[in-house]
């Protein structure tokens, strides 16, 4: 039985995050649903609310330049609260804020930076053209 597997190598995608931009890398999207539930006296239980979290989206890859453009833009996205629109891949996530962020200098010309966001609207589609 003869295979043949592909290797691939793909490039890193621009990811405008409010005034700059990380070479990604690496994405992940993660969400949860919460449910309430209550006790019935018949013994069994009962869900009476339930509503979907904020999603949280983290972006791992390249900024070009220092590290202290980043540091500065992430840290002034974060403690201002400020909503911006994120487009990653075809989707489109509105009403994202700085949930965290992490950058590393490792000697090069980029640093190596990690930023994660947190959304609740819902995730959307560009438009084709």
């Amino acid at each position: 039985m003869n295979s043949v597997t592909t290797i691939t190598n793909r490039e890193a995608i621009p990811v405008v995050i409010g005034n700059m931009t990380l070479w990604c890398e690496e994405f992940k999207a993660a969400a949860v649903r919460t449910f309430s539930e209550e006790p019935l006296v018949s013994g069994g239980g009962a869900i009476t609310n339930t509503c979907p979290k904020a999603m949280k989206l983290t972006f791992s890859g390249r900024i070009c330049g220092g590290p202290a453009d980043f540091v500065k833009a992430a840290s002034d996205m974060l403690r201002s609260g400020q909503k911006f629109m994120v487009t990653y891949r075809g989707l489109v996530f509105s009403g994202c804020r700085v949930q965290s962020f992490n950058s590393e200098d490792k000697g090069e010309d980029f640093i190596y930076a990690v930023i994660t966001l947190i959304t609740a609207e819902a995730v959307g589609e560009e438009e084709s053209s």
